[in-house]
């Protein structure tokens, strides 16, 4: 049975990264996230669900990674929108 599939909270407990840190990376993940066409039409609970499980069932080099690159097009499109 995969993460998608199993109780989020056997999810969380099992996994063998620290419960703070994916917490943290979920938060980050879903800041990031939050408008894109998967995640804008979800309730809070349902992004929140979806957060978690996307950071558990990924490697946490390639959460952070991509936090990063997402973070770094952010300020990109931001600096860009206050330029016009």
């Amino acid at each position: 049975m995969s993460a998608v599939e199993r109780a989020l909270d056997e999810v969380f407990f099992e996994s063998k990264m620290g419960k703070y840190e994916i917490v943290k990376l979920a938060i980050e993940w879903l800041k990031l996230k939050k408008d894109e066409e998967g995640y804008k039409n979800l309730s809070q609970t349902q992004l929140l669900d979806k957060a978690v499980r996307d950071v558990l069932t990924r490697n946490t080099k390639e959460v952070m990674a991509e936090i990063e690159d997402l973070k770094k097009k952010k300020i990109v499109k931001t600096v860009k929108q206050e330029e016009k």
